[in-house]
């Protein structure tokens, strides 16, 4: 009798202990205390992507709250459960300030937003037929973070510049609707005015906002080009030593730049900086394919000079001139390499005069670097249409 009172007193005494932490034996989350959030289906790689710190889709998920994890039902971790609110309220902010910086602009419908280690993103894309394939606004919204995390890898591979040279975060608004991009872009970058096609902050923030005008940009492939070459302008300028080089009699290199990178990226180049210069002609200048058209300028001795090319604003450049801009900064990446092209970029954004850099960098100066150029386009660019 005495045994089976001092059993039972054990099995109560163990029933009545509080529940402990029992993630250690759970089957079901294999130890972890979470499970992955089960409603994000084929897009919880793109979100779980390397550089993806958060998005607005993820953060809304009723499930989840964009900590894309859930607590295991099956067994108890107070401090993974911790962290998992901990995560959900970062996103829940994160979020709020998009909505009040951008969205609260337009009291439209709601922008999708993309953080990702160098960029804020913020689009309202409508679903696109890419190839065969179909993306929706939440898909795309994934590609163009995708996009410019490469773009800037790119950059940072061509230059040969550490991480370090490009210092801040940039911001990067992509408007389906017209009026959405005429209330937002100005009040974001205290630039321009309505009707604008798209606006660039270069410094202390870097923003570049723009609308899809279907004129100018009719697919998919020609928005991503008017985004590389645009965000483009964004990374020269930040580079250290921070300046922008448009209006330093530098236009040359600020759009030879974007073009090269344009071209690098997607093939074609197809944007320009200034609407005064697309209301000259069409904006798809010998249907973006630049290396024939040089090619014949120079056989038929109308090759731009350096001297008279190297003394321009961005916004004094000739569709030719964009032409010859993108040809030298190709010839000379191409011919001597990206280490010394970023020297070049650093001595003309510490003000010193391009002659002399051009002697310090190249052993060349504004009249004797024609004769090589011309030499190299004949050598390396076809008289025949690319394809």
């Amino acid at each position: 009798m005495l045994r089976t009172a001092a059993t039972l007193a054990t099995l109560l005494t163990a029933l009545a202990v509080p529940a402990q932490d029992t993630s250690a034996y759970c089957r079901f989350c294999v130890t972890h205390g979470k499970v992955a959030c089960p409603k994000h289906g084929k897009m919880m790689e793109k979100e779980r992507g390397p550089g993806i710190l958060n998005c607005s889709v993820a953060a809304e998920c009723k499930a989840c709250g964009g900590a894309l994890e859930v607590d295991c039902k099956q067994c108890v971790d107070q401090k993974v459960e911790a962290e998992l609110a901990r995560r959900q309220q970062l996103a829940k902010e994160w979020l709020q300030q998009r909505r009040t910086a951008v969205d609260a602009l337009t009291k439209n419908e709601p922008y999708a937003h993309l953080q990702t280690t160098h960029y804020e993103l913020s689009v309202t894309l409508k679903p696109a037929t890419i190839g065969r394939e179909r993306f929706d606004q939440h898909q795309r919204l994934h590609m163009y973070g995708e996009r410019l995390e490469a773009l800037r890898d790119l950059f940072l591979a061509t230059f040969e510049i550490p991480d370090t040279d490009l210092p801040d975060r940039m911001t990067v608004v992509m408007s389906e609707d017209a009026k959405d991009h005429n209330i937002v872009a100005p009040r974001l970058t205290g630039l321009g005015t309505a009707n604008s096609i798209g606006l660039k902050l270069l410094g202390p923030e870097y923003i570049y906002a723009m609308w899809v005008d279907k004129r100018g940009v009719p697919d998919d492939e020609a928005l991503h080009r008017n985004i590389v070459h645009n965000v483009a302008h964004l990374l020269l300028t930040q580079m250290k030593p921070q300046q922008f080089l448009g209006n330093h009699g530098h236009g040359w290199i600020d759009e030879g730049v974007a073009h090269w990178l344009e071209d690098k990226a997607v093939g074609k180049c197809t944007n320009f900086c200034f609407e005064e210069v697309l209301l000259q002609q069409p904006a798809s200048f010998k249907g973006g394919k630049w290396r024939q058209a040089v090619r014949k300028f120079v056989d038929d001795g109308k090759a731009i000079d350096f001297a008279v090319l190297a003394t321009k604003n961005t916004d004094q450049l000739t569709f030719v001139e964009h032409t010859f801009a993108f040809a030298y900064v190709d010839f000379l990446l191409t011919k001597f390499g990206g280490a010394k092209f970023r020297d070049l970029l650093r001595l003309v954004k510490a003000d010193k005069p391009t002659r002399e850099v051009l002697q310090q960098v190249y052993g060349l100066n504004p009249l004797t670097i024609d004769a090589p150029f011309l030499a190299w386009v004949k050598e390396n660019y076809s008289p025949l249409l690319e394809r």
